[in-house]
């Protein structure tokens, strides 16, 4: 493995961020066999902890480096993309993404239909056909009471989104993403009161409401499979926001089928939106998060960020 002092030698060369403890081990053992369909001058990189692949992401990218490849779940990809900028500018716009998604979740990965199959994922990699995508900007209050502001590429989410992450990343989770994903959610729902939030879209319409949750997508999916946008599109520079109206442990668990199947916008307690700009507050407590990370709470402001980063695909 590479060592991070080593940027020098990244001439234009592609570069991986390593996460080794995503989904217990198998995402470093997934990206030996992709890397074994790549050429020698493939440099790999691992992360130390929490927030790393930020940094070695904007290094590697400043001394260089033309592709940057994430391996891991939605978490190391969301810190990826946040390396790829800094402060509200991108480092540069030549730079492209490739993800080798092994997670919990691994919920971007779904909306972008990426190989799985490590042949085809080498290949992907190679042939540098970059998609244009939006991503989210997110401004927030972090849990040390501080203005924070991250990326998003996914989906940002505030109410029982925010308490679920925090669950499912406490725990071993031994049956896998989903059904920790799963296990969280009812558990949260049985002590979950709901949340007394104010929405604004794009500062013109205003949304008072007790909820469950409230979804922002550039992508569909959060929660390992949980279909809470499927109207988004990751280039139509809009988010999709989706609002749940409070539910009850047995309501929330009635209404279970419709978080899997596409059909949550037909669900009578749930609103659907699109806007440039979503605002949020609450006098209660409320969490939230980015990307299936648990990284602060309300109030909250997100814009649309059209564009902003090219992704390989097949």
């Amino acid at each position: 493995m590479q060592d991070s002092s080593n940027f020098e030698i990244y001439i234009m060369s592609i570069v991986a961020i390593l996460n080794p403890k995503s989904a217990n081990g198998k995402a470093a053992a997934k990206w030996a066999k992709v890397r074994a369909h790549l050429p020698d001058s493939v440099r790999t990189i691992e992360t130390m902890g929490p927030g790393h692949a930020i940094d070695l992401t904007a290094d590697a990218i400043r001394a260089g480096a033309g592709t940057i490849v994430a391996v891991g779940g939605d978490g190391t990809i969301n810190e990826v993309v946040n390396g790829f900028f800094d402060g509200d500018r991108a480092i540069t716009a030549e730079t492209k993404l490739a993800i080798v998604p092994h997670g919990t979740g691994s919920d971007f990965r779904r909306v972008l239909n990426l190989p799985w199959e490590e042949r085809k994922a080498a290949e992907m990699i190679l042939r540098e056909e970059p998609r244009l995508v939006d991503v989210l900007r997110v401004r927030y209050e972090g849990h040390d009471g501080r203005p924070a502001m991250r990326y998003s590429i996914n989906v940002t989410s505030f109410g029982m989104g925010g308490a679920v992450a925090a669950r499912v990343n406490r725990s071993s989770k031994p049956l896998g993403g989903r059904i920790a994903f799963l296990a969280a959610t009812l558990r949260t729902a049985i002590e979950f009161a709901g949340v007394s939030a104010r929405v604004t879209l794009d500062d013109k319409k205003t949304i008072e409401a007790r909820i469950t949750n409230v979804a922002i997508g550039n992508g569909q999916y959060h929660g390992a499979g949980m279909w809470v946008c499927p109207g988004a599109s990751l280039d139509d520079g809009l988010l999709d926001v989706t609002i749940i109206g409070y539910l009850s442990a047995f309501q929330m668990l009635r209404s279970l089928p419709s978080l899997y199947n596409g059909a949550i916008y037909q669900h009578p307690r749930v609103q659907a939106f699109r806007a440039k700009r979503v605002k949020a507050e609450s006098s209660e407590p409320s969490f939230i998060e980015i990307d299936g990370e648990p990284l602060g709470r309300l109030p909250i402001e997100i814009e649309i960020v059209p564009g902003a980063i090219r992704i390989l695909v097949l």
